[in-house]
């Protein structure tokens, strides 16, 4: 069945010696908090990571490309370390190192996991790199909370507490900024904002599939009915993947308090972030305009 639900960006990070079975078990975690705890709150957590969504592009170092494409735009993140902190990045001790601190000082919520599963010991190289990440998470716990797991279930269950405790801040925020917003005339308006529904069916094998139906929301949160509404897109490449169904011409009056639907068409490699401007006219005929960024 479908349902209404705000998506967020959590950004999985981890050095490559990370055990494949521990990623696995991170990204099944998500899945199953998302069925079975997200739709109750109304948030969906997308896992993102450099490997899966980063794009080739030149000209900066490859963190500093990194942190522009998927760290920035993350809600929260998890650091999993096992035996390696990482390759030096020319800023921090490795990239996932910087990746903390980015978000951070972001005000973005993190959760540290380290590894303590049994393992044979390390010589050499790989005894000098253990070291290493041992003295950066000594340094890393003077100012954080570093969970250490020493199986799945550890795992599962540090996971769970952390995706329930970070969107329930992530919640209320969004409630203190409408409180803030309500007694203010300057808030009143039509607003642009995406919104994701999600439906599962399975495919021609009979597996389960999920499949995500994004909408533009217009909403209107002013105290009369707003008339000969419209909205466009700025700095919005013409070949870009970023595409609403509507008819030609404004879209008609949005009653107060109630809000208007339009399908988007959206695909891989669509901008994330468009701006958009919606026009309108209030009860007494002045014309006015609204502005805010629309987040996929």
């Amino acid at each position: 069945m479908a349902y209404p639900t705000l998506a967020l960006h959590l950004l999985i990070s981890a050095p490559s010696d990370v055990p494949v079975d521990d990623m696995a078990t991170v990204r099944k975690t998500i899945s199953q908090w998302n069925l079975n705890l997200g739709r109750a709150v109304g948030l969906t957590v997308l896992p993102v990571s450099w490997n899966e969504h980063a794009v080739a592009e030149f000209g900066e170092r490859p963190q500093a490309i990194l942190n522009h494409q998927i760290v920035e735009e993350a809600d929260l993140a998890i650091a999993l370390f096992h035996d390696r902190l990482g390759t030096p990045t020319g800023e921090s001790a490795s990239g996932t190192a910087e990746e903390i601190r980015v978000l951070v000082a972001a005000g973005k919520s993190v959760a540290v996991l380290a590894s303590a599963t049994p393992r044979a010991p390390l010589r050499g190289e790989a005894l000098q790199e253990r070291q290493r990440l041992d003295a950066y998470l000594d340094d890393l716990r003077t100012a954080a909370l570093v969970f250490e797991y020493m199986h799945a279930g550890d795992l599962v269950g540090h996971l769970n507490n952390f995706l329930s405790r970070a969107t329930a801040q992530f919640q209320q925020s969004v409630e203190m900024s409408k409180e803030e917003s309500a007694g203010s005339d300057s808030q009143e308006g039509v607003w642009p904002r995406a919104e994701v529904r999600e439906s599962v069916g399975t495919d021609s094998k009979g597996r389960l599939k999920t499949q995500r139906h994004w909408s533009l929301v217009l909403h209107n949160t002013s105290r009369g009915p707003a008339s000969d509404v419209d909205f466009a897109f700025e700095d919005l490449d013409d070949d870009a993947l970023f595409r609403v169904h509507r008819e030609e011409g404004t879209l008609g009056t949005i009653p107060p308090g109630q809000e208007a639907r339009f399908p988007m068409l959206l695909a891989w490699g669509s901008p994330n972030a468009v701006d958009c401007v919606v026009t309108w006219t209030d009860a007494v005929g002045d014309r006015h305009d609204t502005r805010a960024t629309v987040r996929t």
